[in-house]
């Protein structure tokens, strides 16, 4: 009888291993280089399209790129800046609001900013939606579509990350992603947070926009 068990503990193994080895040969697209990838700097690693963790995204392999977000940040001590932000939409576009919120959370705390920010208020927007709060959703787009426009944000002459010229986005910035967020309230994180994108399809087709 011990020794049935134990055969029986060999081939759950065994097929627990099949089905992994399964599950990952059916997503080649998830494959890449960790230490290659958390070696890079700020701009190639965050900043760069078709480099960094953006190729795994737009892959659709969001919890991939999620955990490469944290271990960069991790390592190279961005805790402070956009990286925890990617890091945040990234879990919720894995589904994986459990951890999403927290960070949403953690990041909205800690902003100094005031209430009315445009910032802080997408932030919220965010974390309301995988909250499942749609009164707070209205409540932070009402605000931001009400804030009023500073007299020289058309002429401001904004640089990217790797210090090229950039003009300012349209202004409030935002405000259509928390509305698109509004209109697929019944689609999960990833579709809305795209939904403002016509043309956008999800990776993983999980809908459409």
């Amino acid at each position: 009888m011990a020794r049935m068990s134990r055969l029986l503990v060999i081939l759950s193994g065994f097929a627990s291993a099949a089905t992994l080895a399964a599950e990952e040969s059916e997503r080649p697209e998830c494959a890449h280089d960790r230490e290659a990838i958390l070696a890079l700097e700020f701009v190639a690693f965050d900043q760069t399209a078709g480099s960094g963790w953006r190729p795994l995204y737009e892959a659709g392999c969001y919890q991939e790129a999620a955990e490469l977000v944290r271990d960069w940040g991790a390592r190279h001590g961005q805790t402070q800046s956009i990286i925890p932000y990617h890091e945040a939409q990234l879990w919720g576009y894995a589904g994986r609001s459990d951890v999403a919120i927290p960070l949403f959370e953690r990041i909205y705390r800690e902003m100094t900013a005031e209430a009315s920010d445009p910032w802080k208020l997408y932030t919220e927007g965010n974390l309301a939606f995988l909250q499942r709060d749609r009164a707070r959703l209205e409540a932070a787009t009402a605000k931001l579509a009400a804030l009023p426009r500073p007299a020289d944000w058309g002429t401001r002459l904004t640089v990217t990350a790797d210090g090229k010229p950039a003009q300012p986005p349209a202004w409030p910035p935002n405000l259509n992603i928390t509305q698109a967020m509004l209109r697929c309230w019944d689609e999960t994180y990833e579709v809305a947070a795209h939904c403002h994108i016509p043309e956008w399809r999800s990776p993983a087709g999980a809908g459409q926009v």
